[in-house]
């Protein structure tokens, strides 16, 4: 068996927002890294113009500044249109986040 990375879950936190998203809250999960370097993930995935769903993702030196750049990731992928319907949001299988 060959390990390539191992994460750490640091922190999880409840998002809510209520003008963009079809829910009144999402999830960032926040990870650190072997190399002592910040990573976060939302479970809320918003879809492309190919039709493909991503979720936002950041980076930082500390667990906050990985949390702000996910959520600043996020807002700018919201960005892209002025409204938004609930077809163009997925969440992430719970199996996966």
């Amino acid at each position: 068996m060959k390990i390539v990375k191992i994460e750490k879950l640091v922190g999880e936190y409840n998002i809510w927002e209520l003008e963009k998203t079809p829910y009144a809250k999402f999830k960032i999960k926040v990870y650190v890294n072997e190399n002592g370097s910040y990573s976060g993930y939302t479970n809320l995935q918003i879809i492309d113009e190919n039709g493909d769903f991503y979720c936002a993702v950041g980076w930082g030196e500390t667990q906050e500044m990985a949390l702000n750049d996910t959520l600043n990731n996020f807002s700018e992928m919201l960005s892209k249109k002025d409204v938004w319907e609930e077809k163009d949001f997925c969440c992430a299988d719970s199996y996966d986040f």
